[in-house]
């Protein structure tokens, strides 16, 4: 390759860049405020950043609390951008300002790596211009607003160029480039990491250095910046997400859906490789040819990935192959058109070449009209969208707006710092995502019970309520039932025209409590859990009543002091690996004064086989009742008041509904509710405890219909079973300092503490300084039990604290660095220690390529 003249590279170089700035200024991309659907969502990181750093492990504002970064977009860009804001630059000017050198880099570095390649100014600067002339390349930030990928976009290329330099004339200079290139790329998004890894390797790997050698070691030499950023992947590597997709379903792009977003550089990209097939330039096959192949090989799988119904990862969509492989087509454009044997005429002088470089202008033009159009601004504030939005407390911190719509949800945490139920994360981040579908389902849903509403509000600390029925239509239901209960909703006066759509919450519950409900722990499947979990909705069984604790599958992995420190115990769907050690364990619990409600479906424990006390049954066998239950109730704290007319009916799926029935009672128990003639509940006093069976399977048939009626009926056994507690209500303050770390002063006697943000395995809580187990309760989030012997007021402390994982990735990755830095001191001795071995695997290499 022969190197360009230095005075005309700057020069292009400097045209080049003046036109993708002018470009993005006339066209607004790189002014005003933020851009495309998901802007504000990222404005909101940055200044979240820039308010909370050092302590940005933890997110409290978005979605009941989630990770800031794993699991979803990597550090990088957000900390740039806040640095810049942090200088006293704009945050959404500081976006843009990323942006727009992202745009540079992948303008330069694709005129960089043509050049240098072919030796050709025309073929470097169509190459560049037929770039910025694809709509494809704007796309993804001017309407979809994804600026964490444009800006790893910009490091994938640098890295890609910096990679062919460094083949060129390997030198530790050019190489340290190269790994912090790939170093941005993987730190900015994970997509576009792999992307640049994937990229950058076959370089090394194919492409033949100044020697005209290609050596496949040469793809050791991306294992530093991999290093480098294990802080960030080697706890990504390790953390998991129940409910989120790995996979997902996106519609394939059909031929038609790449002519509009790739033109014109993919008809210009296939005449050059026609007319490269054709007149090609023998000089340069050996390294602009594998270069060639590199790229068009990426651009292929890129585009089969948007063409061919593949399983896809959950949040790339066929769509995004498009502006990735924008950079790849052009560089092959370019590398073709440079390697095309012309005649030796200087190209200012060549006619041919005026035409090329004045289409290439005219393509660029031509795409200023597309980029303003359809370019997105201010996405998320549209005036009609907060017509009825009325500002909240901006620094309240202890309870939560809900609405469930991203309208609001992107840039609230940009103006308040008051926490919403919903945000803009990447599905892995939502901790919770059944029950985040649940409540926003649910709460905005007309047909909804207020009963159900207020038990999701209690437990998710809202004081606000957003409900934008003009702009969603499936939420304008609920606005006459908020308007309905004044008793619970007032609509907050509206300082606009128009109705207000924002309603304060008139028995909001804190965050961060002190409780003395009832602590009950559910033993069973987590669908299991859910279902029980959900039915308490129905009668509106919120924290006052109880705080429902998610168990394990099998009772025995309980030992008695585990089970004693609750105040009852529910088995549903429940297993054991041990069934006489499990009816010990319950029996010696209940004994001693617990209470056990147990529901036979599902559960060997209760379905007949091998029956033992406590529960108050001597046997049971299974039933169809079809349609028409024919309660009968015997007179019982459990049955009284209860409608039982009022149960939905006995039928599934079209047939009859199957229950469990109790063959044998035992002398100390009574049934209090029958089927016909079959007994279907059994209750009791066993030693100092209760225990309630039923045959009903009645958590699932609660769910099925919907009933409140039968919800009281298992909220009132559950009562009955745990006993009534007379305690007075728990006094405590809680002070947030900072995003992760969170004091509650106790002043009076409580049973615990419910901190209702997500349960995570890096929060921990210390009562007076110890370490308690920190449970996880109601909808996913937390709770802690205060030790017996607690002495009052006492204060109860929620830390963030990094796992071993998280402490393992940054040591590597500093180690990492520290070896990079040190390499000068260090490098001699141990190339010395290693060379006769490396000779020998490099020998042994080099001769298997040939």
């Amino acid at each position: 390759m022969k190197a360009p003249r230095g005075s005309l590279a700057a020069f292009d170089a400097l045209v080049l860049a003046v036109g993708v700035i002018v470009f993005g200024v006339a066209t607004g991309a790189f002014a005003g405020s933020v851009k495309g659907y998901d802007g504000w969502g990222h404005l909101t990181k940055v200044v979240l950043v820039l308010r909370d750093f050092p302590a940005v492990d933890w997110n409290y504002d978005w979605y009941s609390g989630s990770p800031f970064f794993l699991g979803g977009y990597p550090p990088l860009f957000y900390f740039a951008a806040s640095a810049l804001a942090g200088l006293g630059v704009d945050a959404a000017v500081a976006m843009n300002l990323l942006i727009a050198f992202s745009y540079l880099a992948l303008t330069l570095s694709l005129y960089a790596l043509v050049r240098i390649a072919t030796g050709s100014r025309l073929a470097g600067i169509v190459a560049s211009g037929l770039l910025i002339a694809t709509p494809a390349v704007w796309t993804p930030f001017v309407q979809a607003g994804l600026y964490t990928r444009v800006f790893g976009m910009g490091f994938t290329s640098l890295a890609f160029l910096l990679a062919a330099l460094f083949l060129r004339r390997p030198t530790t200079t050019r190489y340290l480039m190269c790994l912090a290139a790939v170093f941005g790329a993987l730190n900015s998004h994970i997509v576009l990491g792999a992307l640049a890894i994937f990229a950058v390797g076959l370089v090394l790997v194919l492409v033949p250095d100044r020697n005209g050698h290609a050596r496949r070691w040469r793809v050791v030499l991306l294992v530093p910046p991999v290093l480098l950023s294990a802080y960030y992947y080697l706890p990504l590597v390790l953390y998991t997400q129940s409910g989120s997709q790995v996979t997902a379903v996106y519609p394939t792009l059909g031929i038609d859906g790449l002519v509009s977003p790739l033109f014109p550089l993919v008809p210009i990209a296939a005449l050059a490789m026609i007319g490269w097939l054709r007149l090609r330039s023998r000089p340069s096959v050996a390294t602009a040819n594998r270069l060639m192949l590199v790229c068009g090989g990426l651009s292929a799988v890129l585009l089969v990935y948007a063409l061919v119904p593949l399983p896809r990862l959950a949040g790339l969509r066929s769509p995004d192959m498009l502006f990735l492989s924008s950079w790849f087509l052009a560089a092959l454009t370019g590398l073709a058109l440079g390697s095309i044997k012309v005649p030796a005429v200087s190209w200012q002088r060549n006619s041919a070449a005026f035409i090329v470089t004045a289409a290439t202008l005219v393509s660029v033009l031509a795409v200023i009209p597309f980029v303003t159009q359809t370019m997105v601004r201010d996405p998320a504030r549209p005036e009609t969208a907060l017509a009825g939005w009325q500002p909240v407390d901006p620094m309240e911190t202890n309870f939560r707006v809900a609405s469930p719509t991203d309208n609001l949800s992107v840039w609230l945490n940009a103006v308040y710092d008051v926490p919403q139920t919903r945000g803009y994360a990447a599905i892995p981040q939502i901790r919770n995502p059944d029950w985040q579908f649940w409540l926003d389902s649910t709460a905005w849903d007309g047909a909804a019970s207020e009963g159900q509403r207020s038990f999701l509000f209690d437990w998710y600390a809202v004081k606000w309520v957003y409900v934008p029925s003009p702009y969603m239509p499936s939420t304008a239901g609920v606005v006459p039932k908020l308007t309905g209960h004044p008793d619970l909703y007032r609509a907050v006066p509206s300082t606009q025209d128009g109705p207000s759509l924002t309603f304060s919450y008139l028995r909001p519950t804190p965050i961060a409590v002190a409780s003395n409900a009832p602590v009950i722990l559910v033993i069973g499947e987590p669908d299991s859990y859910q279902l029980v979990f959900r039915d308490l909705s129905y009668g509106d069984f919120d924290t006052a009543h109880a705080i429902p604790v998610q168990g394990g599958r099998y009772v025995d992995d309980y030992s008695a002091q585990d089970l004693a420190k609750f105040d009852e115990v529910v088995i549903y769907g429940a297993l054991a690996h041990d069934a006489a050690h499990a009816f010990d364990l319950l029996k010696g619990y209940v004994s001693s004064g617990g209470g056990l409600v147990i529901d036979a479906s599902g559960s060997p424990l209760a379905d007949g086989s091998g029956i033992n006390e406590p529960l108050p049954i001597t046997g049971a066998t299974g039933r169809g009742v079809n349609g028409d239950w024919r309660f009968k109730a015997e007179s019982s704290p459990l049955t009284e008041g209860i409608d039982f007319s009022s149960f939905g009916p006995a039928r599934y799926d079209g047939g009859p509904w199957t229950v469990s029935v109790a063959t044998g009672v035992r002398s100390w128990a009574r049934t209090v509710l029958w089927s016909g003639t079959d007994s279907v509940v059994v209750a009791g006093e066993f030693g100092q405890g209760r225990v309630v069976w039923s045959g009903l399977n009645l958590p699932y048939h609660i769910d099925s219909y919907r009933s409140a009626e039968e919800s009281r009926f298992l909220t009132t056994a559950m009562a009955w079973a745990s006993r009534p507690r007379n305690d007075l209500t728990a006094t405590a303050s809680a002070r947030r300092d900072g995003p992760q770390r969170v004091t509650i002063t106790v002043d009076s006697s409580a049973r615990g503490v419910l901190f209702k943000e997500s349960w995570f395995d890096r929060w921990h809580a210390y009562v007076n300084g110890h370490e308690v187990q920190v449970l996880r309760a109601g909808p996913g989030f937390m709770y802690s039990l205060l030790p017996r012997g607690t002495r009052f007021p006492a204060e109860v402390q929620w830390r963030y604290e990094k796992s071993v994982a998280d402490w393992a990735g940054i040591a590597v990755s500093a180690a990492t660095l520290i070896a990079i830095l040190a390499w000068p001191v260090w490098g001699g001795p141990v190339r010395k220690w290693l060379g006769g071995w490396w000779l020998r695997r490099r020998k042994a290499w080099d001769s298997d390529d040939g």
